[in-house]
């Protein structure tokens, strides 16, 4: 396997580089020896427990031993001028660093250079058969390639040779922006950034129509640049705002090639190799306005076009790399010659006629314009195997979204106010089932203030979208030999719709020393035309907050959060010979989340230690219940399968302590502890492995990774100085 590592400067050279940090003070800042300028927290730290799992590192990097948490520089007035230059940085030798610096004079100009790193682990338990011989290229041994071929019952034989594979990706970002300010009501800015994301990635594919179900590393070598300008003029009538964008986008792996463990010669139907494109290169441009207007004391004009083009013409690859595979059409074209444009555009207008009363009117018109052109494909290899004998014809999906509203807001008293808004939306679609569909929606909000200390802010909205005709779109079949489709069933996003949301938001300041905040959030869909597919959908989100400080010194938290969400869905066991309706069956999706954490703070103590302690604890389920709507003991009954799946679960604890204590007025000590434990249950994960026939007799002639993520418990312990100068 092609393994990458990634430079980094070497952990004794980065003290040297913090050392300006300190040395420069007495050089730059002369102007008063009293404030501090900056600082540095260094430290050691040490683990206990089990932190195999990916998860515990997943988006950071916890490691034992010397680290830097962060470190920074402010120093103003250079040399007694206008000229500024900061720097910071946190995780310093971690994968998931940050560097930051500014320098700049006051009210002229400021550059900013930005340095950011960012893992992520999948899994560090997967094996894999597969060498990356050359770029997107994976090979296996002939000779386990034969083995394998003559008799797939020994995988599990050929899997104690498997190469452990850590499936994780780094990422590093780093840009520079600069803005300059010649004069107060003009503003020029220049931004640059380039980010690279390097390793692997689980893949899943399949060849000989699912014979060879298999998982493999994807390689990822991306590049991203960007880059853009702007220029900002405001005076008290107005202003405008205007810019320039670009996004450059480079995948140095254009394809994957991948051995069959199973097969190794080429034949009719059974492939020894697959092949499959990854994401192509492709840029994109915009162009931006804004605008905004004061037509009078009362009233002001605002407006926004932006415009956007995208491009992609990589090349197409060959229908399949199955040299047995006989009378493959050629291709109707040599790449795609993808292009897009989406033309964004908004007015808005306030207006203030009465001292209670404010109005607002809206027009927005988004445009998705698709001119890549339909492309005809006579017939088409299915999955590296044989002709699939079907035409097929690329659609070019555009839509073209208008809206129009308007709001009044009156207010009752000083901080009370009821606002009214009504909104309707015209989405035209091309080469959809629904060319055409509006949608009206009403909203009113309720603000109170009774009490100086009590607020609330209540909302009621109700929307209804309505298809104009439901036909069901032919193009992709140009002759023929589509899939049946089953009356009624139609796409949610272009299905009738009755959606509506309430929420409430409350704030109580009982006193200086409490404060409390409340939220409740729900929304409901319901799609009462469709009779397959998504038929309801429900999301409920809420919140609690409170903070209450005992003494001067003494300060106490806890905060508390419950997420539901549930939808409905029915579908068919197809049958070409027996498609009735005895074969229906719904399937009822319900996830909850439910987060709470509470923590004190006491801080000057004998005016030198304080104590943070804070414990968090998040934990979600998942359930999935079928119920069959078909009589059993009828002829042609299919769905035996239906049953409901095994609950799902995650569990997250974190406890953390801290005692800092101050050495002098410069220098403090800390001393932190942190317990973190990961639990799940997952009947998807849990059973995993390189080999899966044991659990289902039909995977014999396919290949995994095996990759899981187990829970962990972690004990971490760190001390550190932290030296203000």
């Amino acid at each position: 396997m092609d393994t990458r590592t990634i430079k980094k400067p070497g952990r004794l050279l980065q003290p040297v580089l913090l050392l300006p940090l300190i040395l420069l003070k007495p050089a730059l800042y002369a102007q008063d020896a009293n404030p501090s300028i900056g600082d540095v927290e260094i430290g050691l730290r040490t683990l206990a427990g089990d932190r195999s799992s990916s998860q515990f590192n997943e988006y950071r990097d916890i490691t034992p031993g010397l680290y830097i948490q962060r470190a920074s520089l402010d120093l103003e007035h250079l040399f007694q001028t206008n000229y500024f230059l900061t720097f910071q940085t946190r995780q310093s030798w971690q994968k998931d660093q940050r560097f930051l610096g500014t320098f700049g004079n006051y009210g002229k100009f400021s550059c900013t250079a930005r340095w950011e790193g960012t893992p992520h682990d999948f899994t560090n338990t997967a094996a894999t058969l597969y060498t990356m011989t050359s770029s997107g290229v994976l090979t296996i041994p002939g000779a386990t390639r034969t083995a394998l071929q003559s008799n797939p019952a020994s995988l599990p034989q050929a899997l104690a040779g498997a190469t452990p594979l850590n499936v994780a990706l780094t990422r590093k970002l780093g840009g520079g922006s600069c803005q300059f300010t010649p004069s107060a009501a003009w503003s020029f800015n220049l931004q640059y950034s380039h980010e690279a994301e390097n390793g692997y990635r689980p893949f899943g594919t399949t060849l000989n129509n699912t014979t060879n179900m298999l998982e493999v590393p994807e390689p990822v070598d991306y590049k991203t640049q960007e880059v853009q300008a702007g220029v900002e003029y405001g005076t008290r009538k107005g202003g405008f705002q205007a810019g320039y964008a670009a996004s450059l986008f480079g995948n140095e792996n254009q394809a994957l090639v991948w051995d069959n463990p199973f097969n190794a010669t080429d034949a009719a139907g059974s492939a020894s190799r697959g092949r499959l494109a990854l994401y192509p290169n492709n840029n994109a441009q915009s162009l931006n306005f804004a605008g905004a207007l004061n037509l009078s004391r009362t009233t002001r004009l605002m407006v926004s076009v932006s415009s956007d083009w995208m491009r992609q013409n990589a090349s197409f690859l060959p229908f399949t790399i199955n040299t047995a595979v006989a009378n493959v059409p050629a291709l109707p074209a040599n790449s795609l010659n993808g292009r897009k444009t989406a033309v964004a555009t908004n007015i808005t207008l306030t207006s203030h006629p009465l001292a209670r009363l404010s109005l607002t009117a809206h027009y927005r018109d988004y445009d998705y314009i698709n001119d890549t052109p339909s492309l005809f494909f006579s017939n088409y290899v299915m999955t590296d195997s044989a002709l699939a004998n079907l035409a097929r014809q690329s659609l070019p999906y555009a839509f073209n979204q208008q809206s129009i509203g308007t709001s009044a807001t009156w207010l009752l008293h000083k901080g009370e106010s009821v606002t009214v808004g009504y909104e309707f939306v015209d989405l035209s679609r091309q080469h959809r089932d629904v060319a055409d569909s509006r949608e009206h929606t009403g909203s009113v909000t309720l603000d109170l203030n009774p009490k100086k200390w009590f607020s609330m802010r209540t909302t009621y909205e109700h929307a209804q979208r309505d298809p104009q005709t439901y036909v069901a779109n032919l193009e992709l079949y140009p002759q023929g030999g589509n899939p049946a489709l089953i009356p009624g069933w139609e796409l949610y996003d272009e299905a009738e719709r009755t959606r509506t949301k309430g929420g409430t938001l409350m704030q109580v300041d009982a006193s200086d020393r409490l404060s409390f905040s409340a939220s409740y959030d729900l929304t409901q869909d319901r799609y009462n035309e469709s009779l397959y597919g998504l038929l309801g959908y429900r999301a409920l989100e809420s919140s609690a907050d409170v903070s209450y400080q005992l003494y001067n010194n003494v300060s106490l938290f806890g905060t508390y959060a419950y997420e539901r969400y549930k939808s409905d869905q029915r579908s068919r066991q197809y049958s070409a010979s027996n498609d009735t309706s005895n074969n229906d069956w719904e399937s009822y999706i319900r996830d909850a989340i439910q987060t709470l954490s509470a923590g004190a703070s006491v801080s000057r103590l004998r005016n030198k230690v304080s104590v943070d302690v804070f414990y968090s604890l998040s934990f979600a389920k998942g359930q999935i219940d079928n119920r069959i709507l078909g009589n059993p003991s009828l002829a042609g009954f299919l769905v035996t399968t239906a049953q409901d799946y095994p609950e799902t679960g995650t569990r997250y604890h974190q406890l953390t302590g801290a005692v800092r204590y101050r050495l002098s007025n410069n220098l403090s000590s800390k001393l932190q502890y942190q317990w973190e434990r990961y639990d799940r249950t997952d009947f998807q994960l849990q059973i995993m492995s390189p080999s899966m026939s044991l659990y289902d007799s039909g995977t014999k002639t396919s290949l995994f990774l095996g990759g899981d993520v187990p829970p962990y418990q972690v004990h971490i312990l760190s001390v550190s100085l932290d030296y203000r100068f």
